[in-house]
């Protein structure tokens, strides 16, 4: 793949990868981490020939308070750039410029905000999805149900003998074209017209009687 030039390869991985699963309870919520986001798409940057430099631009200290054990809290401010690198071309790069804060008690916010950073630059550039799990995700993926162009005929039928208005019932519907009906909307479509078209039925009987 040296031929491909650094957006090919990003568009490479993005069709290797789509999906991290959150793997880290944070405060009462799920997180990814950036263990969990490096393991999904290091191998494919391999693959691909991309190479990650994270570069510090700019940093700031500030404290914001103390611990119960009297320690010193700090919010560490830091200014990134995070450069996608072609291996095959060098001088060939994507650059995401990102900020990042960290808290810490200790020496360990520099690597937090770093960390942070560069997991961002990742998931955005990559357009990666994050979720709880693989099983709702393929819930929220699978396909609506439109109806086919056989019903399509059978609900424009319906229509036409109720004497009903097309723009009307498909707003009714929820549709916003006759292609896009769903299943649901088709059956709830014709049990309406269907209950038109018996009371138009009953009326017409009563006035010939």
């Amino acid at each position: 793949m040296s031929e491909a030039n650094i957006y090919q390869r990003i568009n490479a991985v993005r069709k290797a990868v789509a999906y991290i699963r959150k793997d880290k309870e944070v405060q009462g919520y799920r997180a990814v981490t950036h263990d969990m986001v490096t393991a999904a798409i290091r191998q494919h940057l391999l693959e691909h020939g991309v190479v990650i430099v994270p570069t510090q631009r700019e940093s700031s200290i500030t404290e914001i308070g103390q611990t119960k054990g009297g320690a010193t809290m700090i919010r560490y401010a830091g200014w990134y750039s995070i450069a996608f690198v072609n291996i095959d071309k060098p001088d060939e790069s994507v650059v995401v410029d990102i900020e990042a804060h960290a808290n810490d008690q200790g020496d360990k916010a520099p690597g937090k905000a770093i960390s942070y950073a560069t997991k961002y630059a990742i998931l955005k550039l990559f357009s990666l999805e994050t979720g709880e799990d693989e099983e709702s995700r393929v819930e929220q993926l699978k396909p609506i149900a439109r109806i086919s162009e056989d019903k399509q005929s059978e609900l424009l039928a319906m229509i036409d003998e109720t004497g009903s208005d097309l723009a009307k019932f498909l707003k009714w519907l929820g549709a916003s074209d006759l292609i896009e009906v769903t299943e649901k909307q088709y059956e709830r479509g014709m049990a309406a017209l269907k209950r038109k078209q018996q009371e138009a039925a009953k009326e017409a009987t009563s006035e010939s009687a």
